[in-house]
C-alpha cells in the first residue's frame, strides 16, 4: 500500500513525544512525497484549469522547473492534457483517465492519513490508561489548545475510557464560557466550583507557565498530570 506520508510513532512513558505533538499539529511536520504531489496537482488543475505553474509550485512549495515536468509526465500519462493560447497562456484540463487517478490516489491518502489517526489514538489511549491506573478519575484539562482538543476527540470517540474530563481551564478571558468538544471553558478561578481529583496540563507552548500558575496558588504537586515533560 502506498505510504503518502511515513513517520515513526514513539511509545509513550508518562508523558507523550513532544516532538510527534506538535509537528503532527503543524501542516510542515508532513513532507509530500511523489503520489502526494501528483494528487495536489491533479486536484488543483480539476478545480482551476487556469491555474499557473507558478500558483501550483507556491501551494505545494516546489520550483516551477518541477512542476513543468510533472505536467509534462502527466501530459505523456495522458491524465493531463493542456491547451496553448499563447507563449505565456497555457490551460491545463485533467483527463478522464487523470480524474480516476486522482480519486484512487485520494483514496490512498485518506488510507494513510487514517493509519496515522489510529496510531496517534493508541498513544493517547495509552497515556490515559497511565493516568487512569494512577487513580485518576475525574480531572481538568489547563489549556484550551489543539492539544486538549485532540485529547477530548479521543476520549469522546472511545466511550469507555474510564476517565472524565469535567471541564477546561484557560487563561485567555475571550475563550472563558465557550466550550471545547462540548465541554465548558472555565478560568482557574472556577477551579474549586468542578469536583476532580487531578489537573492535566494539555499545552505544550505555556507548559511552563501553567505548571507555576498552579504552584502559585498551592496546586497540590501530586494531582499535577504533565501531557508532556515538565
Amino acid at each position: 500500500m502506498p505510504c503518502f506520508y511515513c513517520i515513526n510513532v514513539v511509545e509513550l512513558d508518562y508523558s507523550i513525544n513532544e516532538q510527534w505533538m506538535v509537528e503532527t499539529l503543524n501542516n510542515s511536520f508532513f513532507k509530500p512525497t511523489v503520489l502526494y504531489k501528483e494528487y495536489m496537482i491533479l486536484d488543483m488543475i480539476e478545480k482551476n484549469s487556469n491555474i499557473t505553474q507558478r500558483e501550483i509550485s507556491k501551494e505545494i512549495g516546489m520550483a516551477v522547473s518541477m512542476v513543468n515536468e510533472y505536467l509534462d509526465q502527466y501530459v505523456n500519462d495522458k491524465l493531463v492534457r493542456k491547451k496553448k493560447h499563447s507563449m505565456k497562456t497555457v490551460e491545463y484540463f485533467v483527463t478522464k483517465k487523470g480524474s480516476e487517478r486522482r480519486k484512487l490516489l485520494n483514496i490512498w491518502y485518506l488510507k494513510s492519513s487514517n493509519n496515522i489517526y489510529i496510531q496517534a489514538k493508541d498513544n493517547i489511549i495509552s497515556f490515559l490508561n497511565q493516568i487512569i491506573e494512577k487513580g485518576f478519575k475525574k480531572i481538568l484539562l489547563y489549556g484550551a489548545g489543539e492539544v486538549a482538543e485532540i485529547m477530548l476527540q479521543v476520549m469522546n470517540d472511545d466511550k469507555e475510557i474510564p476517565l472524565e474530563v469535567v471541564a477546561v481551564i484557560d487563561d485567555n478571558k475571550n475563550r472563558v464560557g465557550d466550550k471545547l468538544v462540548n465541554i465548558p471553558i472555565i478560568t482557574l478561578g472556577d477551579l474549586s466550583k468542578y469536583n476532580h481529583d487531578g489537573i492535566m496540563i494539555s499545552s505544550y507552548k505555556h507548559h511552563e507557565t501553567i505548571h507555576n500558575n498552579l504552584i502559585m496558588i498551592e496546586y497540590p504537586k501530586n494531582k499535577i498530570i504533565h501531557f508532556f515533560d515538565n
